[in-house]
């Protein structure tokens, strides 16, 4: 390989290929100023000007030290002895070979989702799903990793979530659940895509109750979730844990409206007669029978005692028998409001 001593200024430093490219940090550039290059940069020589193939934030740190070049070595525009081959069998292109050797550059670099979603963003459409998982997944994951067939499914979304991913908004795994809306649906949903931290199973969550109860609307999941009020509760001021539990519980709400009144009945009506005790008090499930399990842990017979007492007490109370036939109150029942 023939070095070469180039301006850092005459490379291109936002070729697509670079799709991990960071600006330096002020380490590298006081490492840069003080001990000068000591790993050389990659470039590929084609009839043009070389292309930075490798050595990024080297040659951005190098800019910014008057007087300096960045050392490269100079490799062949096409390589024959190189076993990988295009997806159609034949010579691998310039742009795949280019992003393949950035890969081969960063091995042994720990790969983040979203790392690994802006090199899919970059191989796909030049090599098709199937033919980047072939040539940069072993360099991406390891044989055990599912990553990849996550990887397939985030890649059907439009790239403006790519950023929600780095952030830690979404998670990887809720591609193929947000690939699902329609782009309509998928636009709404995005200000609260951003509000909080989503885990795969709470967001599967809160899109399921949403769809469920836009079909049963007869609407489509953007017009139920305007007429919510959702989309005004991350500007509340709440905690992040706050946030995310009153969005999951307005979205079931939305979804199961009479389950969530009776929930709501019940557990007015179970804090007003066990107040000043330690007996905890549960419906049946789903509120199909008129029934409640009465429930205290106790140490001791003094404990027990006091227990009996608070259970008589709430035997005479006036709110019981409320509180037995909460689901015989007048609630109307929305359409699909079963469990």
């Amino acid at each position: 390989m023939q070095p070469l001593f180039l301006h850092p200024r005459d490379i291109d430093l936002s070729a697509p290929h670079l799709f991990w490219a960071a600006p330096p940090d002020a380490a590298l550039t006081d490492s840069l100023a003080a001990q000068g290059q000591l790993t050389p940069a990659l470039v590929l020589e084609t009839d043009g000007r070389p292309i930075l193939a490798a050595g990024s934030r080297r040659a951005a740190a190098l800019r910014e030290i008057k007087g300096r070049t960045l050392c490269a070595l100079a490799l062949p525009e096409a390589d024959p002895d190189a076993p990988a081959l295009a997806p159609d069998g034949g010579p691998l292109p310039l742009p795949l070979r280019l992003g393949l050797i950035y890969l081969a550059s960063n091995l042994g670099r720990a790969v983040t989702d979203a790392m690994a979603v802006a090199a899919g963003r970059y191989f796909a459409p030049l090599a098709g799903l199937d033919g980047f998982l072939a040539l940069a997944g072993p360099q991406l994951f390891a044989p055990d990793d599912r990553r990849g067939r996550l990887l397939a499914r985030w890649l059907a979304l439009p790239p403006a979530l790519d950023a929600l991913l780095a952030s830690g908004h979404v998670p990887l795994g809720a591609g193929e659940r947000l690939a699902a809306l329609a782009p309509d649906d998928l636009d709404a949903f995005l200000p609260l895509l951003g509000a909080v931290r989503w885990s795969r199973g709470s967001l599967s969550a809160a899109l399921a109750f949403l769809t469920e109860a836009a079909r049963l609307a007869g609407e489509t999941p953007a017009a139920t979730l305007a007429r919510s009020g959702l989309l005004d509760l991350p500007g509340r001021g709440l905690s992040p844990n706050d946030l995310t539990a009153g969005l999951l519980a307005g979205l079931r709400r939305l979804r199961y409206p009479a389950v969530t009144t009776l929930e709501a009945r019940f557990t007015a009506l179970s804090r007003e007669l066990s107040r000043g005790s330690r007996v905890k008090i549960r419906p049946s499930q789903g509120f199909e029978s008129d029934c409640a399990t009465f429930e205290v842990t106790v140490k001791n017979r003094q404990e027990l005692s006091k227990a009996a007492a608070d259970l008589a007490a709430m035997a005479a109370a006036p709110a019981l028998p409320r509180l037995l036939a909460v689901a015989q109150e007048d609630v109307s029942e929305e359409p699909g409001d079963k469990t």
